[in-house]
């Protein structure tokens, strides 16, 4: 194995570390999508009877009660995003790391609420007191709508830590993840070469 191998290996391991951060953050919000987007395809409206005879309501709910378990554990939210950051860092990534860490946590809460809002309807309540029930698609939604109304105080909350770490990241990152300059030529090599050559 050549020398020059192992820094491509390494990069590769880290974006992978990288990437497995990102889908264990957005991968539950992108499921919850993906069971709205099948109620967008039936063209069923919102509301308690079934979609089609398939109770949709029941994979939503299921979908939101897994992301809100991953994204509403603050300790848990902001400890992956530094883990992707510091791994787009080990890449030389800088830019990439900065966003992570600054984007992250915010659509990882942000996608599954912007779901629940357009899939409520009029005798659907959606509160941060948790009160009242809504049924959606033939399934009761239990607290898994009533966390959405939450979600800006959990921002709020958070917001403040995820800047200040993104500003530090973000510079410690910008002089010591930079990508590395290539060395200059060995001009004792060019001229070996051009005398080779004559």
């Amino acid at each position: 194995m050549e020398d020059g191998d192992f820094p491509i290996v390494s990069e590769r391991a880290t974006l992978t570390a990288w990437g497995l951060c990102v889908a264990l953050l957005l991968g539950p919000a992108a499921l919850v999508w993906i069971v709205r987007g099948a109620a967008y395809a039936a063209q069923c409206q919102p509301g308690p009877d079934l979609c089609h005879g398939m109770t949709l309501g029941a994979g939503l709910r299921d979908t939101l009660s897994l992301a809100w378990y991953l994204t509403t554990e603050t300790s848990l939210l902001i400890g992956v995003s530094i883990i992707a950051t510091l791994a787009a860092f080990r890449a030389h990534r800088p830019l990439l790391g900065t966003m992570s860490l600054l984007l992250l946590p915010i659509l990882s809460l942000v996608l599954p609420m912007i779901a629940v809002l357009v899939s409520k309807y009029e005798d659907c309540p959606v509160s941060t007191d948790g009160i009242g029930s809504c049924t959606l698609w033939g399934a009761s939604m239990g607290m898994s709508f009533h966390t959405a109304a939450m979600v800006p105080d959990i921002i709020y909350g958070i917001a403040p830590y995820t800047f200040a770490l993104t500003l530090m990241l973000g510079l410690l990152g910008f002089f010591f993840a930079r990508p590395h300059a290539l060395p200059p030529p060995d001009p004792m090599s060019h001229m070996r070469s051009r005398g080779g050559e004559e």
